[in-house]
C-alpha cells in the first residue's frame, strides 16, 4: 500500500553537510513550462543600460521575441533541477517570449540536477521552500568554489558572498583566466589556488574601495560588493567588445556609478510628479524653439 504522506524537504539540515551533494549534468531535453518554478542568477536591480532597473528590460525581450517569430533557433535555456522543479540560471527572456508569444508548454533546456542523499520515493509528494531552495543552491555553490579556489571567507577581509547562483561559476572562470594571461610564470605554474590569492589582493580588493569610494553598495542593501564585482565585470567585457580593446574595471565602474548617480533621484519620484518634471521639460524645449 502507498504511502502518500507529503515531506518538506529540510534544507537547514541538508546545509550541514553540503559535501554529499552534487551537481549532474542531465544534458538538454524539453522540460515543461509549468515546472519552472523560481528564477535564480539575474540581476534585477539594473537594467541592460546600467540603470537601476524598473520594469521589463524591453529592448532584450523584443530582440528575442523577433529571433523566435522569424524561426531561428536559440540556444537551450539553462536550468538547475531540484526534485520535480527547474529553476532558471539563464534564459529568463526566452521563457517569457515562449510563454507570451507561443504560449509553449516546452522548452528545451541544460538541465543540472541536485543529487540529494535520500532516496526520492514516487510514493510520497515532496515539498519546499523557494527561496531556501534558492540559498541552499548559492551555498552548493560556494562550497564547490571555496574547495577549488582556497579562498575561505574565514580568512578573508572582505568576504567572497553573493546573493545570486551562477556568480561564483563566474568568480572562478575570471580567475582562472588571470591565472592563464598572469605575467607572473609563478602564478602560471602553480596551483589556482596560489592565483586565487593573488587575484583576490590584486583585482577584487582594489574593486572594492572603488565601490566604496563611491558608496554606491549604500543604495542597494540587500547585494554585496562581490555581486556588484561579477556585474561590472560582466559589464566591461560587453564594453569592450563594443569598442574594439579592454576598457578596464575602473572606468566600466566609475561609468555605472554617475549614471546610477545621475537617474537615482529621478526613479525615486512618484510617477506622477516624474509626469509634471516630463511636462515641464517639453513646455520648456518648445519655449526655445
Amino acid at each position: 500500500m502507498s504511502d502518500n504522506k507529503d515531506v518538506l524537504v529540510d534544507f537547514d539540515s541538508i546545509e550541514q553537510n553540503l559535501q554529499k551533494y552534487k551537481l549532474k549534468d542531465r544534458g538538454v531535453y524539453a522540460i515543461e513550462m509549468e515546472k519552472i518554478v523560481g528564477s535564480l542568477g539575474r540581476y534585477n536591480d539594473f537594467s541592460e543600460n546600467l540603470l537601476p532597473h524598473r520594469g521589463d528590460s524591453g529592448i532584450r525581450y523584443e530582440s528575442i521575441k523577433r529571433c523566435l517569430l522569424s524561426g531561428m533557433n536559440l540556444p537551450p535555456i539553462k536550468v538547475y533541477q531540484i526534485l520535480d522543479s527547474y529553476f532558471i540560471i539563464d534564459g529568463h527572456h526566452r521563457v517569457m517570449a515562449a510563454r507570451k508569444v507561443f504560449n509553449a508548454q516546452y522548452i528545451d533546456a541544460e538541465v543540472v540536477e541536485v543529487q540529494f542523499e535520500f532516496d526520492i520515493s514516487p510514493d510520497k509528494s515532496y515539498s519546499y521552500n523557494t527561496d531556501k531552495a534558492k540559498e541552499f543552491l548559492i551555498k552548493l555553490e560556494a562550497y564547490s568554489f571555496q574547495k577549488k579556489t582556497g579562498l575561505s571567507n574565514a580568512v578573508l577581509k572582505i568576504p567572497l558572498k553573493v546573493t545570486e547562483l551562477v556568480s561564483y561559476g563566474k568568480l572562478y572562470e575570471e580567475i582562472a583566466n588571470y591565472q592563464k594571461s598572469s605575467n607572473f610564470t609563478e602564478i602560471q605554474k602553480k596551483p589556482i589556488i596560489y592565483a586565487s590569492y593573488h587575484w583576490y589582493e590584486h583585482r577584487f580588493l582594489p574593486a572594492t574601495e572603488i565601490i566604496d569610494e563611491e558608496n554606491v553598495l549604500a543604495g542597494f542593501p540587500h547585494r554585496t560588493y562581490t555581486d556588484l564585482y561579477v556585474w561590472i565585470q560582466q559589464h566591461k567585457y560587453y564594453l569592450s567588445q563594443k569598442v574594439g580593446y579592454d576598457v578596464g574595471f575602473d572606468f566600466t565602474a566609475h561609468d555605472f556609478f554617475k549614471k546610477y548617480k545621475k537617474v537615482k533621484g529621478l526613479y525615486l519620484l512618484p510617477s506622477v510628479i516624474k509626469e509634471i518634471l516630463r511636462s515641464l521639460k517639453d513646455q520648456v524645449k518648445e519655449f526655445k524653439n
